[in-house]
């Protein structure tokens, strides 16, 4: 079992079961599925959805927030602050991306040559400022 403990009291908050090597096979599987179709996806759509993120992170701060609190111990108005951070974040790439991801041309005198960024595969692991690896508790207070 995984356990997420608060912090600040030590206690369980809740238990995972852990999933099995053909469950994480499936899951990369279908992760590089999805990679395969969107990196297809138009920048319009894809910023789209990242406005839409921004909203829901937004609109969901206070409940995010308490969700920090509960599991990091991060204090109420920093959790929440984050919450609005990562909002921020997500309308400035939806802004900026597709500018950040053009074409750059090269002058080589050889023709025409530019840069060109493309995905690469899906993300695997987004971690916690607190993420430890081991099974038994994901608290920075419980080693």
């Amino acid at each position: 079992m995984i356990a997420s403990i608060n912090p600040a009291t030590g206690e369980t908050v809740r238990t995972f079961e852990e999933i099995d090597e053909a469950r994480i096979e499936d899951i990369l599987a279908r992760a590089d599925a999805a990679y395969r179709s969107y990196r297809k996806t138009p920048f319009h759509d894809r910023a789209r959805w990242l406005a839409d993120l921004a909203g829901l992170l937004e609109s969901e701060k206070d409940r995010l927030g308490r969700i920090m609190t509960l599991e990091m111990g991060k204090p109420i108005a920093a959790a929440r602050a984050e919450a609005a951070k990562c909002a921020w974040a997500c309308r400035y790439y939806a802004e900026s991306g597709e500018r950040m991801l053009a074409d750059e041309p090269v002058e080589t005198g050889a023709g025409r040559a530019f840069i060109r960024y493309q995905p690469i595969g899906a993300l695997l692991a987004v971690m916690p400022w607190n993420f430890r690896s081991g099974r038994r508790s994901a608290s920075p207070l419980r080693r």
